[in-house]
C-alpha cells in the first residue's frame, strides 16, 4: 500500500497508484470528516481508540512503555473528533499514567457528545458535534 500523501486544496490524499493504477488517490480528509460527522461511525472509531489503548495490557512489561507512544496519537484523535482541549488532555493523561488504560475515555467522550442527558457536560467540557460533510461523487480520485 502506498504511503505517500499529498496536500491539495487543504486535503490529504493517499496515493493508491501502486495498487489501483496511475493517478489513483484516496481523499483521507473526506473519510475522516465523514467518520467525525456520523455518530455511529464515530462510536466505532472511539471503541477502536479505546481498544488500542487497552491492548497495551497484552504486552506485560513493555505495555506501559507503548502507552508513551500511543498517548499523543490518542490525544490528537480526541482533539480532532471532539474539539475539546480538556477531553484530549484527559485522554492523553489517561494513556500516559500507569494502570489507567482501562478507562474508555474516547467512548465516554462520545457519550457526552451524543447523549442529551449529558448535555450539561458537553457544554462544560466544550465538546463539539460535527455535521456530516457534503457528499462528493467519489472518495477515490483518478488523475
Amino acid at each position: 500500500m502506498a504511503a505517500a500523501g499529498a496536500a491539495r486544496e487543504g486535503r490529504f490524499l493517499l496515493d493508491l497508484s501502486p495498487l489501483l493504477g496511475s493517478g489513483t488517490q484516496l481523499d483521507i480528509t473526506h473519510v475522516a470528516e465523514t467518520i467525525r460527522g456520523d455518530k455511529w461511525y464515530l462510536l466505532m472509531a472511539c471503541l477502536l481508540i479505546d481498544m488500542i489503548g487497552v491492548a497495551s495490557y497484552l504486552i506485560l512489561i513493555l505495555g506501559e512503555f507503548t502507552d508513551i507512544l500511543w498517548a499523543p496519537i490518542a490525544g490528537f484523535l480526541l482533539q480532532y473528533l471532539f474539539g475539546s482541549l480538556l477531553v484530549s488532555s484527559l485522554g492523553t493523561l489517561e494513556e500516559i499514567l500507569p494502570f489507567t488504560d482501562i478507562l474508555p475515555t474516547a467512548t465516554l467522550a462520545w457519550g457526552i457528545c451524543h447523549l442529551e442527558c449529558l448535555s450539561f457536560l458537553r457544554t462544560l467540557l466544550g465538546v463539539q458535534r460535527h455535521e456530516r460533510p457534503r457528499p462528493v461523487e467519489n472518495h477515490i480520485r483518478q488523475d
